[in-house]
């Protein structure tokens, strides 16, 4: 398991007056869900599931977490696109979360996703840092996540060992991905609302790469 933390920072470069500042981004989403796309955006929800000592529950973003908890999380989109989840550890390794084996990609509207995986969690250890974790969104295909051969099982499929030549093909390929978010992709600004955070883009920008990063910090 990864060591993960706490607050929820979040960064907003996204302009608001692209969504409009009178209009609430849980609003325009939920609209555009519910197929009034004059009257919403496309965009995310995202929420965090918290497992502390057994005990299972949604939890808004802002939570503070401690050590020994564990938090997994659950996004969705009102539209069909494309997903990939990168983390940055301590190490400055980039690890792909999603998508993961046997995960869709391209993603269906309203279809939850769960990052790490339905039966996995990341779980907080003894020492406090910070960690980043970022979601990359678009209508079209994100070129620099490896998909499995055509006509490979799922039985076949592995993820390449660390610092195997299959790794470090991978690596070079998160890392590009990595600078062309940073360069490239839209910044959406995310609101919480309730347990549940919400960002929304345009059509236009999400033909391209659209990205929000979460900072994860834990207390003990």
């Amino acid at each position: 398991m990864k060591r993960l933390s706490c607050f929820f920072c979040l960064v907003v470069l996204f302009a608001l007056s692209a969504v409009g500042q009178d209009q609430r981004s849980r609003d325009l989403f939920l609209n555009y869900e519910s197929g009034n796309s004059s009257g919403g955006l496309p965009g995310a929800q995202v929420m965090v599931a918290l497992n502390r000592t057994g005990t299972i529950q949604m939890v808004s973003p802002d939570t503070v977490f401690r050590s020994g908890d564990k938090v997994r999380f659950h996004l969705s989109l009102n539209f069909n696109g494309y997903l990939a989840v990168l983390n940055k550890g301590t190490s400055g390794r980039i690890n792909r979360l999603y998508p993961y084996l046997g995960a869709p990609n391209p993603v269906q509207a309203s279809a939850e996703i769960v990052v790490p995986g339905k039966e996995a969690w990341f779980a907080f250890d003894e020492t406090p840092g910070l960690e980043e974790v970022t979601f990359l969104l678009s209508k079209d295909p994100i070129a620099e996540v490896e998909e499995p051969s055509p006509g490979t099982s799922a039985s076949q499929r592995q993820e390449p060992a660390p610092g195997s030549s299959m790794d470090g093909n991978m690596q070079r390929s998160l890392v590009a991905l990595n600078k062309r978010a940073r360069r490239q992709a839209r910044d959406l600004h995310l609101e919480i609302s309730g347990n549940a955070a919400f960002g929304v883009a345009s059509e236009q920008e999400l033909l391209g790469l659209v990205k929000f990063t979460v900072f994860l910090k834990h207390e003990k």
